[in-house]
């Protein structure tokens, strides 16, 4: 809950300041005097502003949610600032200028007044700003987890849905792989019978291979012999005929011997 400083004091304040003038007896005080009303008017604006707009922000409280009001919260603490270094300047002004006066401790007592009552007003409107941060802060962090809170609740439908979906389809799965489990395992005696038959053919093929490799030795061997009992055969044959003509040239050698005239009769 945001506690707001009364502007009544405030108020009074101001209209003590448009008498005060008349009653300061030299120009600085004069104008000492104007710069602190006008310092108060600052501050006392704002305050008017939500003093103003009291009754209608608890209508539009009754009627919707509250929303967070659109201030700058760090040019109000900067305008603080500023409005306390005017004060200590303008003391220090007084004070200065009190010297010049007859009564200097009661001038310096009076100066050090106005400073601490500007100062207690300053402090009040610091602490308002900092509660009003925080409670906007805090409204922000409201709204914000309420958007996500709605945000959740409103995507909550399509997540069961993609749950379902999910859920759908991965039960479909199991099934369809039960029923390809279901099918392989009938279809065992069959990819059985399958393979031993295929294991029988491939055996006679092999078997017919090695046969035809055994028989393909066996007719090179076969090939062999018969090259060597060829050549056997032309060995011989070459050695007949040279022994048919050795023994025909022996004949016609003796043949010639026997019809040559011999000049002794023998």
């Amino acid at each position: 809950m945001i506690v707001k400083p009364h502007p009544a004091p405030l108020a009074a304040a101001l209209s003590d300041c448009s008498a005060a003038p008349a009653k300061a007896r030299s120009l600085s005080a004069q104008l000492r005097l104007a710069l602190l009303c006008a310092g108060l008017a600052v501050l006392l604006m704002p305050m008017r502003g939500h003093a103003q707009a009291a009754p209608g922000a608890a209508q539009a409280t009754e009627a919707q949610a509250p929303q967070p009001p659109s201030r700058d919260f760090a040019a109000e603490r900067k305008a603080i600032v500023d409005s306390r270094a005017w004060t200590d300047y303008r003391y220090g002004k007084a004070e200065h200028d009190c010297y010049n006066s007859f009564f200097v401790t009661h001038c310096i007592d009076k100066a050090k007044d106005v400073r601490r009552g500007e100062l207690q007003v300053l402090r009040k409107r610091e602490l308002e700003v900092g509660e009003a941060e925080r409670a906007f802060k805090a409204v922000e962090r409201d709204q914000a987890q309420a958007i996500k809170r709605a945000e959740y609740e409103a995507g909550q439908p399509a997540r069961e849905a993609n749950e379902r979906a999910s859920r759908e389809s991965f039960e479909r799965k199991q099934q369809e792989q039960q029923l390809r489990d279901a099918q392989h395992q009938a279809d065992a005696p069959q990819r059985a019978a399958n393979a031993e038959a295929y294991n029988k053919k491939q055996a006679d093929f092999d078997a017919r291979v090695k046969a035809a490799q055994e028989q393909g030795a066996q007719q090179a061997r076969q090939r062999q012999e018969n090259v060597k009992a060829f050549e056997a055969k032309q060995r011989e044959a070459e050695q007949r005929q040279k022994d048919v003509d050795e023994r025909r040239a022996k004949a016609k050698e003796q043949q010639g011997q026997a019809t040559t005239p011999r000049p002794f009769g023998f």
